[in-house]
């Protein structure tokens, strides 16, 4: 990560050797729309980011520059923190129908996984399905607003005036 002023470069390792590096910027999710641009005018997409990015290096600027692909315009959504339900008899929800947030906690693939994990366990080790409903929506409940509020808690961090500090102070007190 490069952060500053709401604004910075994400890097993720993917397969075959590849880093993806995501330009990340708070604000509005219509952004393009209401600076006038049409996403698939790639000039005009990397003038208006390079614009955004004035008086960063020019070796950070390069990931905005040096791309092999378009601009994919993908803006982070989350369920509001704490978000329950009331319990339905035999319905409940996993994976991000359960705790959408931001992927800056690095937990919803694995939250997800857990939620069908436990709710199988439940499903076995309750005699209706509502019980095993139930019993899962117990573990499941407390630990999605746990894993929310700290998604949320990284992202505002992240991206507040001084994130690069925040994200620093962040991972020095947990690591």
């Amino acid at each position: 990560m490069a952060l500053h002023n709401q604004q910075g470069f994400v890097a993720q390792r993917n397969s075959g050797g590849h880093i993806r590096v995501y330009v990340a910027m708070r604000n509005d999710e219509d952004w393009h729309r209401q600076a006038g641009l049409d996403l698939t005018d790639t000039a005009a997409v990397r003038d208006a980011i390079l614009d955004r990015f004035t008086g960063w290096s020019d070796r950070m600027l390069g990931f905005i520059t040096d791309t092999d692909t378009g601009y994919v315009n993908r803006p982070l959504y989350a369920l509001p923190v704490p978000h329950t339900w009331t319990h339905a008899p035999g319905l409940t929800l996993l994976g991000d129908a359960a705790h959408l947030m931001s992927p800056f906690s690095g937990m919803g693939a694995n939250l997800a996984m857990l939620d069908g994990a436990d709710l199988a366990q439940a499903l076995i080790d309750n005699a209706t399905i509502d019980e095993a409903v139930t019993a899962y929506e117990r573990v499941l409940l407390p630990r999605s607003v746990e894993a929310a509020e700290g998604a949320a808690g990284a992202i505002d961090d992240a991206f507040s005036p001084d994130g690069a500090a925040q994200v620093l102070a962040h991972m020095t007190q947990h690591h």
